[in-house]
């Protein structure tokens, strides 16, 4: 069958009507262009709607019940399972007046339900009505849309669905994790050689080296603080192996930051490993709020980040990690060290170079 939508005049509003009656679509076509609607495709059967859902841009589907092959319900079933059609509202239409037919297609998902022969004021009101509502849900979304596209330049996708999701909290949590500690070695020196728009060019580019490794292996940059990045594994998303993928983000790390050059210069990292309880969870004031992990974990990552420059070593980590792991790293023990705030000494371990 030929379909010519005709341009629209009132409303760009696209309708598809689907009946098997040749006569029946005539009818209802004849309606809808009298009440404005000009963009109109037509469908003799299920099979034939569901080509022109997958092919065009449909606002309203005004779907017969009864229909030869694929009737109204498979259809409906069809759309209402699809992740691109199902906010397309779906008004039924029948000659059957049973509350039992109505009650079925309401509960499959239609919009509205129409008997045959048609009352032009209630088939204007409730298309209206169906219409209103999908521009307003495209609204929402396309809204949604925008709002995690900002939130990813400042947070992970996850944790901005998460927020979105939970109307702007993030229920909080208490977790293993496993944290990674990272900083710039002598950015201070770097960054006061250096003009300000040039320091900034450099971060920007190193930050999204290290970023795109960091989220290639699953973690969560929790805090950007100045060239210092505190990110988590295993935290608010799950993953088993979140040990063993922070070793492999600081070997990548690694490797990443000895073969580029950012903005034209040559970079350091030094990175500290520690695995163990931590409290998640959002953190600030009702105005303005925080994502972040706390815990004596994170801060024994960043002693060992630190203590990079007593050991000459570029990656250090705890022996709480280390007993985590399930494959096998270039990693020579350090034995305990006595590390501020520790009762006991903690096993190091130090990743040998890999470039």
């Amino acid at each position: 069958m030929k379909h010519d939508p005709i341009a629209t005049e009132r409303t760009d509003a696209t309708l598809l009507v689907v009946d098997d009656n040749e006569d029946n679509r005539y009818i209802l076509l004849q309606r809808l262009q009298r009440e404005g609607y000009h963009h109109i495709l037509q469908a003799a059967d299920g099979v034939e709607a569901m080509d022109l859902l997958a092919d065009a841009e449909i606002d309203l589907v005004l779907l017969d019940v009864l229909m030869p092959e694929m009737d109204g319900y498979q259809v409906l079933e069809r759309i209402r399972r699809d992740p691109g059609l199902r906010n397309i509202p779906v008004i039924m239409i029948s000659a059957i007046n049973e509350i039992e037919t109505v009650v079925r297609c309401i509960e499959a998902g239609a919009e509205d339900y129409l008997q045959k022969p048609f009352n032009t004021v209630l088939l204007r009101a409730r298309i209206q009505a169906s219409l209103e509502k999908k521009r307003l849900s495209d609204e929402t979304i396309k809204q949604l849309q925008v709002i995690r596209s900002v939130f990813g330049k400042y947070l992970p996708e996850s944790i901005a669905d998460a927020i979105i999701s939970g109307d702007g909290n993030i229920k909080p949590m208490q977790s293993m994790a496993t944290i990674l500690y990272t900083d710039i070695a002598g950015f201070t020196g770097i960054a006061e050689s250096m003009r300000p728009d040039h320091v900034v060019d450099m971060l920007n580019a190193y930050f999204e080296s290290v970023i795109e490794v960091i989220t290639g292996y699953g973690g969560i940059v929790n805090q950007l603080q100045g060239d210092a990045m505190l990110v988590t594994f295993n935290v608010p998303v799950v993953d088993p192996q979140h040990a063993d993928k922070a070793i492999q983000t600081a070997i990548a790390i690694q490797q990443t930051v000895t073969t580029m050059k950012f903005a034209g210069v040559t970079l350091e990292t030094r990175i500290g490993i520690n695995s163990g309880n931590v409290f998640a969870g959002n953190v600030g004031t009702a105005e303005r709020m925080n994502y972040t992990v706390h815990g004596d974990a994170v801060n024994l990552a960043a002693r060992l980040e630190r203590l990079n420059k007593d050991y000459a070593s570029r990656v250090l980590i705890s022996g709480h990690s280390v007993a985590l792991l399930s494959g096998k790293y270039p990693l020579e023990p350090m034995g305990g060290v006595s590390i501020r705030g520790k009762s006991a000494p903690v096993e190091i371990y130090r990743l040998v170079d890999t470039d």
